[in-house]
């Protein structure tokens, strides 16, 4: 006799990692990352076996439509967003992911646990679909994505090997932790769509 075993299908949420390209605004100060208080997968109806959807993070290069915010903790993070303009990451330890680029050109998604590097970064894979501490995605060509499973509980600092050398550069803080939801996010620039922004969030 064979045993019917329900599926689990990822998680969605609206991730969204976008870049600031060549000019943004300030918004606020301070890591404000919350608990608990973000979207998070809906309960299946009783008698159903669970579903969830992937969490898709966008990766665009951005210019100033998308804005830069200042995090006492992470300095100015452009870029990355699970919403629409800049902000510092919140992700759930074991949560599956998606970094997809919507953006016309290359980008990377390398992860470090000490601080940003000095000097040029890798831009090779690392392997493995872990997020966590030395995770490097290797250049993700535009309309593609990868797929992760979010590591162990951390303050991590993202950067584009690309892209982490211009001003504003693409860098962003990523808080992993049990109910952990994105940061506030960027006043973007007063006139989206000038200076680069040619993506998702414009």
């Amino acid at each position: 006799m064979k045993l019917a075993i329900p599926t689990r299908v990822g998680a969605t949420l609206a991730l969204s990692l976008s870049l600031v390209g060549m000019a943004g605004c300030g918004g606020g100060g301070g890591t404000s990352v919350g608990l608990g208080g973000g979207p998070r997968p809906t309960p299946s109806p009783s008698g159903s076996p669970p579903v969830t959807t992937l969490n898709v993070v966008h990766i665009n290069f951005f210019g100033p439509g998308n804005g830069v915010f200042n995090d006492a903790t992470f300095g100015p993070v452009s870029g990355y967003t699970q919403q629409q303009h800049a902000q510092v990451l919140g992700l759930i330890p074991g949560e599956a992911i998606s970094l997809t680029n919507n953006d016309t050109t290359p980008h990377t998604f390398n992860v470090y646990s000490s601080g940003f590097p000095s000097g040029a970064l890798d831009s090779s894979a690392s392997g493995g679909t872990m997020l966590q501490d030395g995770y490097r995605s290797g250049a993700i060509p535009p309309g593609q994505s990868v797929n992760l499973t979010v590591g162990p509980a951390g303050k991590y600092f993202i950067a584009c090997a690309f892209h982490f050398g211009m001003s504003p550069s693409m860098r962003d803080g990523l808080m992993v932790q049990v109910g952990a939801v994105p940061s506030t996010q960027a006043t973007p620039a007063a006139t989206p769509g000038i200076g680069g922004c040619t993506g998702y969030g414009c």
